[in-house]
């Protein structure tokens, strides 16, 4: 696939970059992608939108190492590629699961919250009784 010149990146209605530029970039060990951040949107909007953005990140980059993978011309190469793929992929699931435990430990403390609150004042009246 060739690249796409500069003219064919304004027309073109995505915010992705051309596959073949994002392959290059790959084959020459460009930074990890880091795991999504949530907005301040409701938790399950967040949470969805983490899941969502984290399965898109991870199939494109599987796309652009298999693609840099078999443009290298050396089984050394691919190996890295893969390699380097694995470690990345790993790190940023990591993160993202990190980051879904965070939102949903805090939700959870603010739904129980007021129960919570409840729950300990009737207790002490009825120890006190």
């Amino acid at each position: 696939m060739t690249e796409a010149t500069p003219k064919a990146k304004k027309t073109k209605t995505t915010t992705s970059k051309p596959r073949a530029a994002k392959a290059a970039a790959k084959s020459t060990k460009s930074a990890p992608k880091s795991a999504p951040k949530a907005d301040a949107k409701n938790p399950i909007e967040a949470a969805s939108g983490i899941i969502v953005t984290l399965a898109r990140t991870n199939f494109e980059e599987s796309v652009e190492t298999a693609r840099a993978a078999l443009k290298s011309g050396s089984i050394k190469t691919a190996v890295e590629l893969q390699n380097e793929l694995v470690r990345a992929t790993i790190k940023r699931n990591i993160d993202a699961a990190r980051e879904l435990n965070e939102l949903t430990v805090t939700t959870v403390r603010e739904a129980v919250g007021p129960y919570a609150t409840k729950f300990t004042e009737a207790f002490e009246k009825l120890r006190a009784a």
